[in-house]
């Protein structure tokens, strides 16, 4: 080979390729070792949508998916984020001398957010709702919308004592909410 820099690129079957520079000066030999990374060794990575950062033990990957990350033989935590999804989030085994796959679907966030109903009812009606402090603006008897969890419903009527009930309040089954208000 004539003297000048030349770019070495090394294939073989079953392996990644790699690419390295190589000088040639004149009168010289030169040894130049390179490791081949076998294919079938390491975790495939592959989500629906692609283009998800992927973390391995709590450590983010380069790349993004689809992604061949050169994994030895183990069992591995790994999540899988995408803006606008749900992160996925498990474990997987990687065996010797096998490429293992994992291929994640993800599922878009909801856009809407998550809400269940209460129907308070007081006797006399007319109290002002609160839900957890705050004035829904809303009198018995009424349906408010609140988010799902557990809330403290406050109830107030001039001439009245205040009423308070704890509810929880699940999506998709409205709850019932109500009190006989007791004079002052």
């Amino acid at each position: 080979m004539n003297p000048a820099q030349y770019s070495l690129e090394v294939r073989k079957e079953g392996y990644h390729p790699v690419q390295t520079a190589l000088e040639v000066k004149e009168g010289l030999v030169s040894d130049q070792r390179i490791r081949l990374e076998s294919l079938t060794n390491g975790l495939f990575v592959k989500s629906h949508p692609s283009g998800a950062d992927v973390f391995i033990n709590g450590a983010k990957q380069s790349g993004q998916t689809p992604a061949t990350l050169p994994l030895g033989p183990g069992q591995y935590n790994i999540v899988v984020t995408l803006e606008g999804y749900e992160r996925y989030a498990g474990s997987v085994q990687v065996k010797d001398n096998v490429l293992t796959q994992l291929d994640v679907p993800l599922t878009r966030k909801s856009t809407t957010p998550h809400v269940a109903f209460a129907e308070v009812q007081t006797t006399p009606g007319g109290a002002e709702i609160f839900v957890d402090g705050n004035s829904t603006e809303k009198f018995t008897p009424a349906r408010i919308q609140i988010t799902p969890g557990i809330h403290v419903v406050t109830l107030r009527l001039a001439g009245f004592e205040t009423a308070n009930r704890t509810v929880e309040v699940i999506e998709g089954s409205p709850v019932a909410v109500s009190a006989r208000l007791r004079p002052k």
